[in-house]
């Protein structure tokens, strides 16, 4: 017989230590089972699974069910170990004392509350086949309880735990796993600034079409001020505080403000947006003003139509964002509509904002 290559019987060698090592069907490291979303977010710093989580639909982490109303958010539980080994089963429990305890002591933020039961299902346990690493399972979230109005602007907290049938054993640093939903973010999605596509002249600074002799007051190019509003001998609307604002203001030597409106119309396709006037120099109303957004209308209404008017979305300066929606496309005229009979108030607005929702429970 010839001899084999010494290379040859070194590869021949290794294959059958190799095979022999396999047949042994050893496990390597530690068979443990947990939830890797108690750790894939941070890290292993905490166990916070925020949602929603992702940029866009490819990885966010809850997949919409439109026909049954739900949101899915996604979970899961693996099992350490380099084998895949045996079938095993978890049981799916939450713990409401480690939320109220995260809530209460203000470690999950002012706006946070234990999530309520009426708003989600979860199974009762979960099998993992033989020969399977893990297994994945759904949180499911009524989006009609989401959209309550007493949960807009609320981070919604469930505690998620999975616990041993006796298999395996259960990791305890990693076997619960902190859901964080912000309604807000989920609801309505991330905003898009969609301002310099529909509004004209919206701030830092304000441009003037004219300007007083004085030099302070101004009335604004692009939107329309009634006669009340122009209070500085036929100029107003404009201020040339700060560079350049939005203003309306009575006092101090200036006329008082009956009726004052400054406001402009646009064209918007169907979809969710947000008119946001929250940038201010000044804000120094005494009498009630509102921020408008009239659907449908060429102007805004006078100021003594303006409580109670379904026709249209309004807000006080003090709440100074609308947010509406429109089922097509449609003409809509923002403004600012004022009757300033105590002395001395006004505003000055440094820039306004327009934001859409694409993504829109």
């Amino acid at each position: 017989m010839k001899k084999l290559p010494i290379n040859l019987l070194y590869i021949l060698l290794c294959t059958v230590f190799i095979l022999s090592c396999n047949k042994q069907d050893e496990e390597y490291g530690i068979p443990n089972i947990y939830m890797p979303q108690a750790v894939n977010i941070s890290g292993g710093i905490n166990a916070n699974y925020p949602v929603p989580s992702g940029t866009d639909s490819s990885n966010y982490n809850y997949i919409l069910d439109k026909e049954k109303n739900k949101v899915n958010v996604i979970l899961g539980v693996a099992r350490s170990g380099m084998q895949a080994g045996s079938a095993f089963t978890v049981n799916i429990v939450t713990n409401t004392d480690t939320v109220n305890y995260l809530v209460t002591g203000g470690v999950m933020g002012a706006n946070s509350m234990l999530m309520p039961a009426s708003m989600y299902t979860l199974p009762s346990s979960v099998d993992v086949a033989a020969g399977q690493r893990g297994e994945t399972f759904d949180l499911s979230l009524d989006i009609n309880e989401l959209k309550k109005p007493e949960y807009a602007g609320k981070k919604l907290v469930l505690a998620v735990s999975i616990k041993s049938t006796g298999k395996y054993t259960v990791a305890a640093a990693s076997a619960t796993t902190i859901v964080t939903v912000d309604v807000d973010a989920l609801v309505i999605g991330p905003a898009v600034d969609v301002t310099s596509s529909y509004l004209k002249n919206t701030g830092q600074p304000f441009i003037a079409a004219a300007m007083s002799s004085g030099g302070r007051w101004g009335t604004l190019a692009d939107w329309t001020a009634n006669t009340a509003a122009k209070s500085h001998g036929g100029f107003g609307g404009f201020a040339s505080d700060a560079g350049g604002t939005m203003n309306m203001e009575s006092g101090w030597g200036s006329p008082r403000i009956y009726n004052g409106k400054i406001y402009q119309s646009v064209t918007l396709p169907a979809g969710t947006y947000t008119f946001d006037a929250s940038s201010m120099d000044w804000q120094g109303t005494k009498d009630p003003a509102y921020i408008i957004a009239a659907p449908k209308m060429d102007t805004i209404p006078d100021y003594s139509n303006v409580t109670g008017n379904t026709a249209i979305y309004a807000t006080p300066f003090t709440a100074p964002k609308i947010t509406f929606e429109l089922d097509e496309p449609t003409q809509v005229t923002f403004g600012f509509v004022v009757n300033y009979v105590q002395d001395e108030q006004g505003f000055k607005i440094l820039s306004i904002k327009l934001y859409n929702y694409p993504k829109h429970l």
